[in-house]
């Protein structure tokens, strides 16, 4: 906690020449990490004379030691510098100190396509189409300028605060010299590399980057890549032969597999171009909207949503995409407009931060779980919501997204985790736990004897359940074992949201209030002393603090009706 601390507390300093020949100083506060690269670490930075918040990719001068490392940098920083587009990630500033050299770029709130991947499993063709729509307008912009990005992979392709799609990370582009000019190194990342950059001898041009789109667009609809292997030797000779297939048990349209078939071809004359890709009937079949809604970012499209596209959108969706959260229509499921805050309207970008990074595992030190406690809730004055499997809650919670996921503790004293990969395990007593896979197949194991590849997660379990206070004492009986688990989080700027497998929603509030929604819609209220109290939806009518996060919770839940 105390490194936490002392890294967010870090204040970057950038020296520059005003117009009259003084010195002046620019002041960034460093926050929280927001990814890793071979070279690079990138955090969350806030200006603290203008308080505008902005990523910072930081490269120590140590790791460019190397001429070619330099040079590289160089490339990058002065390519990206000189894009301007609205499908592009905006290059802020550059400057450098004695230690780091400091990249300031628009922060794009709701992190990548990877991990919308990761929560949603699936993407439906309607929110693809959105998503291809403006990275080809990003692509047809740099490629007019002449410049390969030779990196294109779900990671690269940010969400803003406005759900806009930002094409970033220019580590590997490079400029052309003319039209018609190729270049011969290999690079890129293996399950997204064209098969000419693969053959050294051949060159490549704009066309390995229309390859990694044809990629991009079946691992949205399938769910992985298309030549995906355990190795990467496996994949480059998948790539090399263009070896893949479309899964029996995964239904997507025609017009995507002839999409897909033909941008996927060895021949790099032969590949759809982007005009061609935007002509195509995959695109031309039904209206595409401008974004796709904030709400998306955790549960596929709404059918009210989807019904102001087409028929055939709602038809491809539903094949697609797991049934959303069962309500009633009484529910009351506001459209997106009055929120959590008592101003009138709130930005995008304070309704929605960023959300979870890649899985990693656990590091053998149990100091290196600096986590932090978001949610505490006293049960013992709440025994009528825990009495069954539907009125489960979470009653602790630690949020170590940027690492590893959300652990948590239920209402029947049960512990569990919601790895960043999209898997669960819940401790269902003293001698077994149960694991869920990313599509909720369960398994059941008792910790003397499971798979070994379970090994990281079950020890991570136990040192969750150790950092949240679980007494080693309390048994589990029979009748409170349950196999109830969270199923998916958003954090936002105001809250963080969670969604159990058993229909019960709550939100743990920046404010120390607590609200769950349980499937009756009966309401557990904690204020900010910790003071709890039990309602129904006629009583909190005329409770204005609690019904503004009731709604705040349902927007996000369902989104526009």
């Amino acid at each position: 906690m105390e490194e936490q601390q002392q890294i967010e507390n870090t204040i970057i300093e950038e020296r520059y020449r005003k117009p009259d020949g003084e010195t002046g100083f620019r002041r960034y506060q460093k926050g929280k990490i927001l990814g890793k690269g071979g070279f690079a670490k990138c955090y969350e930075v806030t200006s603290i004379e203008s308080k505008k918040v902005l990523a910072a990719k930081i490269i120590a001068k140590s790791t460019l030691k190397k001429g070619r490392t330099k040079a590289k940098l160089i490339t990058e920083i002065k390519l990206h510098k000189s894009l301007h587009h609205q499908n592009i990630v905006q290059f802020e500033d550059v400057f450098e100190d004695n230690e780091n050299v400091y990249i300031l770029l628009e922060l794009c709130q709701n992190q990548t396509l990877n991990e919308l991947l990761k929560r949603r499993r699936r993407i439906s063709q309607i929110e693809v189409q959105c998503y291809l729509k403006q990275l080809i307008g990003a692509l047809k912009y740099i490629h007019s300028h002449r410049v390969l990005h030779r990196d294109l992979k779900l990671g690269n392709l940010f969400i803003n605060d406005k759900m806009e799609l930002k094409l970033g990370d220019f580590g590997l582009a490079t400029k052309l010299d003319y039209d018609g000019q190729r270049r011969y190194t290999i690079c890129g990342t293996p399950n997204y590399i064209a098969p000419e950059i693969l053959e050294e001898r051949m060159g490549h041009s704009y066309q390995a980057d229309i390859w990694s789109v044809g990629v991009i667009i079946y691992t949205l609809l399938i769910g992985k890549p298309p030549f995906e292997t355990s190795d990467v030797k496996t994949t480059y000779n998948k790539i090399s032969q263009c070896q893949f297939n479309f899964p029996d048990h995964i239904q997507i349209s025609e017009n995507a597999k002839n999409l897909i078939s033909r941008i996927l071809v060895l021949d790099p004359s032969k590949r759809l171009t982007l005009d061609e890709i935007l002509s195509h009937p995959f695109m031309t079949s039904n209206p595409i909207p401008k974004t796709t809604h904030i709400s998306q970012l955790i549960s596929p499209p709404t059918a009210a949503w989807l019904s102001q596209y087409s028929q055939a959108a709602m038809l491809n969706s539903k094949q697609l995409q797991p049934e959303l959260i069962s309500i009633k229509s009484n529910s009351l499921i506001p459209k997106m407009n009055n929120l959590f805050s008592t101003q009138p309207k709130m930005s995008q970008a304070q309704r929605i931060n960023t959300l979870t990074e890649g899985i990693n595992y656990l590091k053998d030190n149990h100091s290196n779980l600096k986590l932090q406690r978001s949610l505490n809730i006293d049960n013992q004055n709440q025994i009528e919501f825990s009495k069954e499997n539907d009125g489960l809650y979470v009653t602790k919670c630690c949020d170590y997204q940027s690492k590893y996921g959300i652990g948590y503790v239920l209402s029947n004293q049960q512990s569990g985790v919601l790895f960043n990969d999209s898997t669960k395990i819940i401790q269902r007593n003293k001698l077994q736990f149960y694991f869920f896979d990313r599509f909720n197949q369960q398994s059941n194991y008792e910790f003397e004897n499971y798979p070994s590849e379970l090994n990281k997660k079950v020890t991570l379990l136990q040192k969750f359940t150790q950092y949240l206070g679980i007494n080693e004492n309390i048994t589990i009986t029979n009748s409170q074992e349950s196999n109830v688990f969270v199923d998916k989080f958003l954090k936002t700027r105001n809250a963080l949201l969670l969604k159990l497998s058993n229909n019960v929603i709550q939100a743990d509030f920046i404010d120390k209030t607590v609200i769950v929604i349980l499937p009756n819609q009966s309401i557990l209220y904690v204020n900010e002393k910790g003071e709890k109290f039990s309602y129904n939806l006629e009583q909190i009518i005329d409770k204005d603090k609690i019904q503004r996060r009731y709604n705040y919770v349902q927007q996000l839940r369902k989104g526009c009706q």
